[in-house]
């Protein structure tokens, strides 16, 4: 799906991924990238990322691991056009991650970060992982957990006044709102069997990205009763301590408590349960 409410994954606004990440940078982003080599400790040969955006984690994860075939992929062209300008060396292809145009059992391991809140098909996804991976290859995912009880995004879930899940379906395509339940089951369904998980985006992150949000719903025309400018100036002087107290927060504490975020790291079993959801084009 390209287009969701007024989310366009053409839209060089929306696009992801532009800056760069170092694994020693004090960020959010660097711990998922940690994360991430982490998980890929003991992997050889291929490595499909999908969502790649602009290419941030593949230009990453190729300068840390450059042992590694790394294949970049996105639903956006435009994504795909940037990552290709900043890194022409870097393999890309154009896909959808529910419908994936590789024969099984070709890559040894599949990442993704902050994907599987935007694929209405997310179930059919899973089980394309599984599919594509080796037995026993490695699947390491970071996944907003926005339908978690004890979140700001469930307890805003019904708010009129910050309607956070409406204001981020908007602006980039979130459809989906997940509890750690559901993304261990259907894992497991799709046969992968979890292996580590890590909890992240505690209460200060989530209270940056409200704001965060909040200012784009208003730069946009969305309605408020403070003028834009104030919003603007607001979230400034929010995200001055925010930013670096949302790393040391999780930095320092990985438990699930009031964390809206999991970073997994699984396995596809030998015998793998993966449901199959239809028919490949």
């Amino acid at each position: 799906m390209r287009r969701i409410g007024r989310y366009d994954v053409e839209d060089p606004s929306k696009i992801q991924g532009r800056d760069e990440v170092q694994v020693h940078d004090r960020s959010l982003a660097s711990l998922r990238l940690r994360h991430a080599l982490a998980a890929l400790a003991g992997v050889q040969g291929r490595v499909l990322l999908l969502g790649c955006g602009a290419g941030r984690y593949l230009r990453a994860l190729s300068r840390e691991r450059r042992d590694l075939n790394i294949l970049g992929a996105d639903l956006s062209r435009v994504a795909l056009r940037e990552a290709r300008r900043r890194s022409p060396a870097h393999d890309l292809i154009c896909l959808d991650a529910s419908l994936l145009p590789f024969a099984d059992g070709v890559f040894d391991a599949v990442l993704f970060f902050d994907l599987l809140e935007h694929v209405p098909e997310h179930r059919r996804m899973l089980s394309e992982i599984a599919r594509v991976l080796r037995p026993g290859g490695v699947l390491h995912a970071f996944v907003p957990l926005e339908g978690k009880p004890g979140t700001v995004y469930h307890l805003l879930r019904r708010s009129r006044r910050i309607p956070i899940n409406r204001w981020k379906r908007d602006h980039v395509g979130h459809v989906n709102h997940f509890t750690p339940e559901e993304v261990f089951r259907e894992l497991w369904e799709a046969g992968l069997n979890v292996e580590d998980r890590a909890y992240g985006f505690h209460l200060v992150s989530q209270i940056h990205d409200v704001v965060d949000y909040w200012q784009r719903e208003r730069s946009s025309g969305g309605e408020g009763l403070l003028p834009p400018a104030m919003v603007k100036a607001i979230a400034r002087a929010v995200f001055i301590p925010t930013w670096r107290l949302s790393y040391l927060e999780d930095r320092l504490y990985r438990g699930r408590h009031l964390a809206a975020g999991l970073h997994l790291t699984a396995r596809r079993c030998i015998s793998s349960r993966h449901v199959d959801f239809g028919q490949r084009n």
